[in-house]
């Protein structure tokens, strides 16, 4: 007899390891037995959190795969392997909230397809972590409001498994979120914000190392979507490149000042927060004239 299917299947992509996918997995497992959940940890590192997520999460499936595949390509694998009616992905350094499981639930009925909820930020005690987050997140901070929405946050999503099987493997394995959603809603599909579906973003970085981040992120993107485009508008979105980091610090700044949330934390944070921008666009320009790279793997 076929095993029942569970309600969730979460799908964590590991490329932090420890100790964040601790933290991550303590905060769902608290939730994972009342609301008939499966826990899938697509593991890609070599630190020791196999060996850790095995001996003290043993309801947790862990899927350890070799090498170093890109965060698109775990979450597929993860979603390959999920079981549940409804499918939701996390980030290894997000923290699920209480309730966050009733929220998906209750969002997310038939004929609803995808659902996302709000980030906050989970390191607030240092000025460069607060400048991250308004740099990733700040379009997702609380509050929210409910209902349809053009997009949702890619770390904190659900969906029916209709969905998810409307996109292409190819798409699935080898693109961001942006590119997923995008493909979902030329299928029919609808996202939902989800006010009460909140999680936590706690990560500490130091400068450098972001903007590596932003640099390889931004250029993965524009190398995924330079596939689609023809010469002449690969050089034209390269050229214009540099005008994303005035627009995206502006498109903050509007977040910030709207929400009425973080702007003393904007303020103060301006060099940081215009060094950020200028990383990403450089990554844009470079992916657009030159591709990829192997900048798809190196973002965590």
């Amino acid at each position: 007899m076929a095993e029942p299917r569970p309600t969730f299947s979460v799908v964590i992509a590991c490329v932090n390891g420890l100790p964040s996918i601790a933290e991550c997995l303590r905060a769902l497992c608290a939730q994972q037995d009342e609301h008939d959940a499966e826990i899938l940890v697509v593991n890609a590192c070599r630190d020791g959190t196999a060996e850790h997520v095995r001996a003290h999460f043993p309801a947790v499936r862990l899927l350890d795969v070799p090498g170093r595949p890109g965060i698109p390509a775990l979450r597929a694998r993860g979603l390959a392997e999920a079981r549940g009616d409804v499918l939701c992905i996390l980030e290894d350094h997000c923290l699920v909230r209480d309730g966050w499981f009733d929220a998906i639930r209750e969002s997310l009925p038939p004929g609803r397809c995808a659902v996302g909820g709000p980030v906050e930020n989970g390191s607030p005690a240092r000025l460069i972590d607060r400048a991250v987050f308004l740099c990733e997140y700040g379009a997702f901070m609380p509050p929210t409001a409910g209902g349809e929405v053009d997009g949702v946050a890619g770390n904190n999503v659900a969906y029916r498994r209709e969905a998810v099987e409307a996109v292409g493997e190819e798409t699935l394995a080898g693109h961001w979120e942006y590119f997923i959603h995008e493909e979902m809603r030329r299928a029919g599909v609808r996202f939902r914000q989800v006010p009460a579906m909140v999680v936590d973003h706690k990560k500490e970085f130091g400068f450098l190392y972001f903007m590596r981040q932003r640099y390889h992120y931004s250029r993965s993107f524009a190398g995924m979507r330079r596939r689609r485009l023809g010469p002449a508008a690969r050089w034209a979105h390269a050229l214009a490149a540099p005008l994303l980091a005035p627009l995206m610090l502006y498109r903050t700044a509007r977040h910030v000042f709207t929400k009425q949330r973080q702007r003393g934390t904007f303020l103060a944070a301006l060099p940081l927060l215009s060094a950020f921008m200028i990383s990403y666009a450089a990554g844009e320009g470079v992916g657009y004239l030159l591709g990829p790279g192997d900048s798809l793997r190196r973002v965590e």
